[in-house]
């Protein structure tokens, strides 16, 4: 299973895309960033690891409905203890 890997902010709400770059919530408060190899990350500053399962996104992207509800998409809260992401808060 392929994800995309989110922070979220408990300070200010915010969210962020994780990148290669360190990226910072909205107050600064919480930040993260992808390693070198693309699937581990490393967070601090409180902040909490979300992700979505690609290919249920890129489904709900493609069935996108053009006035109703669109396709909902696998998303998720990624443990306190993971092996792809290190919390150094």
């Amino acid at each position: 299973m392929v994800e995309v890997k989110l922070i979220f902010c408990p300070q200010c709400e915010d969210v962020r895309k994780l990148a290669f770059d360190l990226r910072r919530c909205f107050c600064g408060e919480a930040w993260g960033h992808y390693c070198d190899d693309g699937l581990n990350a490393v967070i601090g500053g409180g902040a909490i690891p979300l992700g979505f399962e690609n290919k249920s996104f890129v489904e709900a992207l493609k069935t996108r409905p053009v006035d109703r509800m669109g396709k909902r998409f696998e998303a998720f809260v990624i443990p306190e203890k993971c092996p792809t992401v290190i919390d150094e808060t």
